[in-house]
């Protein structure tokens, strides 16, 4: 896309990919059973758990730019990095401790213990958080991120595993080589997980 510029985030970047991908995941149906229909509550929840997200992790993370600003990024763990390290307390108990009420910052820690359950125990690189500026989608811009991401996989012989929560995003990875591994009911959230194995 003119214009568009795809590369890795440089540290004093970070917040604003987090700021980015708040705003594409604050309707997501997960985002929505985390934090209410409020979407300004979803956005202050999510900013407050991505924002130090990309900041902890040490893998490349990929954006696209225009200009200066941030309109993409996507979030790459890698193995050993998933969202189970970033849990305080033994996932098990999390798992079946009551349901925070909507709202609640430890609602999306329970949702993480599902997703976090369901991790394959293959080593992997860990995808996600992915967004494009809700302004800016439909253009692209997160094939061109994606792009780069798989062949950075790629590159590295390193397979990749992901979670979603909409339909049509199965569609999207599917096109990028990602196969739906298995299908969940996380919490009343229908989540597709979906792994990637290196093209050679």
């Amino acid at each position: 896309m003119n214009g568009t510029e795809v590369r890795a985030l440089r540290k004093d970047e970070h917040r604003a990919a987090a700021a980015v991908t708040s705003r594409a995941l604050a309707d997501s149906p997960t985002s929505v059973a985390m934090y209410g229909g409020d979407p300004l509550n979803a956005l202050a929840g999510l900013y407050r758990e991505l924002g130090p997200f990309f900041e902890l992790l040490p893998s490349p993370q990929i954006a696209a730019f225009a200009g200066d600003c941030v309109v993409a990024a996507a979030g790459v763990a890698p193995p050993g990095g998933c969202i189970g390290s970033f849990l305080a307390g033994n996932i098990s108990e999390l798992l079946d401790a009551p349901l925070p009420p909507v709202g609640d910052p430890a609602r999306a820690h329970a949702f993480w213990a599902h997703w976090a359950q369901a991790d394959v125990g293959e080593e992997h690189w860990h995808l996600g958080p992915v967004g494009v500026e809700p302004g800016f989608q439909g253009r692209g811009i997160g094939g061109l991120v994606m792009h780069e991401v798989c062949g950075w996989l790629d590159e590295g012989g390193r397979m990749a595993w992901l979670e979603t929560d909409k339909e049509r995003n199965v569609r999207f990875y599917s096109a990028l080589g990602f196969e739906v591994a298995s299908v969940a009911t996380v919490l009343g959230v229908e989540t597709w997980y979906m792994r990637r194995d290196p093209v050679r």
